[in-house]
């Protein structure tokens, strides 16, 4: 009897770990990008991502066409139960789903009438992204090879 009070304890120990995390890699990954548009449009951009618990911070700074930067952060809280998890935006809502597996993860997000599909996959020093954006009259795809910082 002992024993099996222990083996649950352990087991409900794991369960409460699980839902704490999401197994996203942590520290901050930087490099350059590629991206590609309609009608054969091509460019590239310098990216960095830090990862902290359970979220992503990113900075944009793209120099062709017509310079800018963008800074964006989301959340990805783990589902009780569920081997995915919800996206949240700045705010806290959810606006999407999501998924990880080892040393990948992915999600699905719509913010306002644009949709993002990211999947990442690292190792100890590398992270490699792919994403698609699409919205009313655009769409584009990328892909990131950043180092650990």
């Amino acid at each position: 009897m002992k024993a099996a009070c222990v083996m649950a304890a352990v087991m409900l120990a794991g369960l409460a770990q699980s839902g704490s995390t999401v197994g996203l890699p942590s520290g901050t990954y930087a490099g350059t990008a590629s991206w590609r548009g309609p009608a054969d449009s091509v460019g590239s951009y310098k990216v960095e991502r830090t990862f902290s618990g359970n979220t992503l911070t990113a900075h944009f700074a793209w120099t062709d066409t017509q310079a800018r930067e963008e800074r964006h952060s989301v959340t990805f809280a783990p589902k009780a139960n569920e081997p995915g998890f919800d996206v949240l935006d700045e705010q806290g809502g959810v606006v999407g789903r999501g998924h990880c597996y080892d040393d990948a993860c992915a999600y699905r997000a719509t913010f306002g009438p644009v949709s993002v599909e990211e999947s990442w996959r690292w190792s100890r020093n590398e992270l490699t992204v792919l994403g698609a954006k699409s919205g009313p009259g655009f769409s584009v795809v990328w892909k990131e090879s950043l180092q650990s910082r």
